[in-house]
């Protein structure tokens, strides 16, 4: 029950500290571009309200591990044993 409470308290602060974080955005962006910020609470939302979503980023994300791995000559953890 104490974890719902925090989670809860949590998304309630999140979303009242929202409107602060974009008026602060919308004027500072033509400084620092400020489509960063748009972008991360978009791929947040699309992760936790559409699962394909969500199972795409991990993919690609698992890849590019497995990439850099490959490129510092450690086996990528998710290949089998010889």
């Amino acid at each position: 029950m104490l974890e719902w409470l925090i989670a809860a308290a949590i998304l309630v602060t999140f979303l009242a500290l929202l409107p602060r974080l974009l008026r602060r955005t919308k004027s500072s962006r033509r400084a620092s571009g400020g489509s960063g910020v748009w972008v991360g609470i978009g791929m947040t939302l699309a992760m936790i309200f559409d699962p394909k979503t969500s199972q795409a980023i991990e993919m690609i994300d698992r890849k590019s591990d497995e990439q850099e791995d490959e490129e510092s000559g450690d086996k990528p953890w998710s290949s089998p044993p010889p």
